[in-house]
């Protein structure tokens, strides 16, 4: 199964993640039926998305490529034994036959996020402004201090 965002959902999905774009978003899944109403779902997503740099506020632009793969069980009994035995794996439950996979790729987002985006070269040690500032707001110790000095 692929699926590609529409211009609606990725306004949606840009709304939810704080983001100034989503140029893409689309995911490959493909499920497969294992022993006892268990399935695996192997998929991808890839998605172009556009965050604010955490240092100067300027642009982003980051690609993102991100294989997963979970486990779906059909009650809470069976996950939890799967998890016991398998504490790594990714997994869930599905309810009456049903999982929202969408919900599952943005997850899968969410996570691939960068948590601090910054331009090649930015650096949040220090921040360099441009000398050409035509104000700059002085702390009012430093206008009291100027006072002190001309006594």
């Amino acid at each position: 199964m692929s699926f590609s965002a529409s211009k609606d959902q990725c306004e949606h999905i840009m709304e939810v993640f704080d983001l100034l774009d989503l140029k893409s978003f689309t995911v490959q899944t493909h499920i497969n039926q294992l022993i006892n109403k268990t399935y695996e779902v192997n998929g991808s997503l890839n998605a172009v998305v556009v965050q604010s740099s955490v240092v100067s506020c300027e642009p982003v632009t980051t690609s993102i490529s991100e294989q997963f793969t979970v486990m779906l069980m059909p009650s809470q009994k069976r996950l939890d034994e799967y998890e016991e035995s398998h504490p790594d794996d990714d997994c869930d439950v599905f309810v009456a036959g049903e999982y929202d996979i969408g919900n599952l790729a943005l997850e899968y987002l969410s996570l691939s996020l960068p948590t601090n985006p910054k331009l090649a070269g930015e650096s949040a040690d220090h921040i360099e402004f441009d000398e050409n500032e035509k104000e700059i707001v002085a702390s009012p110790f430093a206008t009291l201090m100027d006072k002190l000095k001309d006594k």
